[in-house]
């Protein structure tokens, strides 16, 4: 039960975990953008919604990097 497949296949298992909560707390972020920056403009200020989506790409990089690290983990490499 101790040989080396199992603890690495249950490292991954930690790893896959922690960066799908890590991936939800981006998704709740981007959700609270999206709402900030919709009051701002029913309130008639417009200067949020530049920040926030800056904010918003650079979230998208972030979930595109994981992605990719994922996929790196699922081959095994």
């Amino acid at each position: 039960m101790n040989d080396v497949g199992y603890r690495r296949r249950r490292q991954k298992s930690v790893v896959f975990g922690a960066l799908l909560l890590f991936g939800l707390l981006l998704f709740m972020l981007q959700i609270w953008l999206f709402v900030a920056v919709l009051e701002n403009l029913l309130a008639g200020n417009t200067h949020v919604a530049i920040p926030a989506a800056v904010a918003s790409i650079v979230i998208l990089l972030v979930n595109i990097w994981m992605l990719r690290g994922i996929e790196l983990l699922t081959k095994g490499k």
